[in-house]
């Protein structure tokens, strides 16, 4: 597992809105998406399908993603090189500040060894961060 945390200055309120808001809306969080299509969706769960292009290659991505206050995990069904999940956590810190913590759980699913990548979780947490940061009006 790899995780990354930082401090959000938005209420706990504030930041799940957008992590739910992430769900249907990944371009605006996760480096290098496009094309997203929601899959299927009821109040417990979203399958969609996204586009992910990054220095590697272009890929497509499907996810199972659940959503209980405060955990949203993304399970990734149908990739061809990986298998397992991302979980986003958030906990209140004071009315105005919210920790986030993002764990990726992947494998390799030709090696089945850990996918350890700090810097792309860093990034994502960065990403999301900035995002909830500038819409906190």
């Amino acid at each position: 597992m790899v995780q990354y945390t930082t401090i959000v200055i938005a209420s706990l309120e504030k930041v799940w809105e957008q992590l739910i808001y992430k769900i249907e809306n990944p371009e605006n969080f996760v480096p290098g998406v496009s094309e997203v299509e929601i899959i299927e969706k009821n109040e417990k769960f979203v399958v969609r399908k996204m586009k992910i292009t990054q220095e590697s290659g272009t890929s497509i991505l499907k996810e199972k993603i659940t959503f209980d206050p405060f955990k949203v995990r993304f399970l990734s069904l149908d990739h061809p090189s990986i298998e397992g999940f991302v979980d986003n956590d958030i906990r209140s810190i004071s009315e105005n500040e919210t920790e986030m913590t993002f764990s990726i759980n992947w494998i390799d699913r030709t090696t089945k060894t850990e996918i350890n990548n700090f810097e792309m979780v860093k990034n994502a947490v960065l990403k999301t961060k900035k995002f909830i940061e500038e819409t906190n009006c």
